[in-house]
């Protein structure tokens, strides 16, 4: 289990935008990688309303059980690596308790007692990354719920460096600087759209 400070700025983009970010900072031939996201809460929604978000994220070769809690305007996260065929399995269930150091957590920080959370929605990334200025520069294509959306991500060491990196990107291409819910608020959103 290892617990760390995320600090991150995310802007949605159009399908244009995200063309010439790619083609303006990754070769053709940059790889992507795809992660699968799975997320949970609680059937009266307790870790929703604390602005906390549980998944599990599966890649081609590793896996692992994230909480992301509010810090300071960014999240903390308490990440349990998982085997694939652990995630898997857990993924084929509706209902699953979260591990006990996740348990225990909520308790401590929220006065949560969450025994059981229920599968809420699938979403399933395709990301390409690279280091560039002293920060991971991200692009997302994203697919949950019958939609696919794109995202521009800066994670940074520092808030100062990633804010002046983020802006300056935006800037020189012209971007606006558009509301982003994280990833479970985008696909909760859509989920409830459909029904």
């Amino acid at each position: 289990m290892n617990q760390e400070i995320e600090i991150e700025f995310k802007n949605l983009l159009t399908e244009e935008e995200y063309d010439v970010l790619s083609s303006t900072y990754f070769l053709k031939s940059a790889e992507s990688f795809t992660q699968k996201n799975i997320y949970y809460d609680t059937e009266s929604y307790d870790l929703k309303n604390r602005s906390c978000a549980l998944r599990i994220r599966v890649k081609e070769e590793s896996a692992e059980f994230t909480l992301k809690s509010p810090f300071e305007g960014h999240h903390k996260e308490l990440n349990i690596p998982l085997t694939i065929e652990e995630a898997e399995r857990l993924i084929s269930m509706e209902a699953i308790m979260p591990p006990e150091q996740i348990k225990a957590f909520l308790k401590n920080e929220y006065e949560l007692d969450v025994t059981t959370v229920n599968k809420l929605t699938e979403l399933v990334t395709q990301r390409i990354e690279k280091e560039y200025k002293e920060c991971l520069l991200v692009l997302d294509k994203s697919w949950y719920n019958d939609t696919v959306d794109y995202e521009l991500e800066i994670e940074s060491p520092s808030i100062e460096q990633g804010s002046s990196l983020f802006d300056s990107l935006l800037r020189t291409h012209s971007i606006p600087k558009r509301h982003t819910p994280n990833k479970i608020a985008r696909a909760h959103r859509a989920l409830h759209r459909r029904k």
